[in-house]
């Protein structure tokens, strides 16, 4: 037997899902929504600001390692007059 963690507080399924998309976000308060096909997870839903939080938070991630790696470089001094 496979237990699969849901990381939603709440799940629908794909049946109910397919019939309305936007009733099952709605009745998640917005928060996401783990989709079920034969009781597995298939999906999650998550509304439109939730995603654009997620992208932002891994593009900053990202942006950090950047950092991170230029960090360790050749340090050039600069006078901000000279800008």
């Amino acid at each position: 037997m496979i237990v699969q963690p849901i990381l939603a507080n709440s799940a629908v399924s794909i049946s109910d899902f397919k019939k309305s998309p936007n009733a099952a976000l709605k009745e998640a308060n917005g928060q996401p929504v783990a989709v079920l096909t034969n009781g597995k997870i298939s999906g999650y839903y998550v509304s439109p600001e939730t995603w654009e939080a997620i992208s932002e938070y891994l593009e900053d991630i990202e942006l950090v390692k950047t950092a991170r790696s230029r960090m360790s470089g050749k340090r050039i001094k600069v006078n901000l007059d000279d800008l």
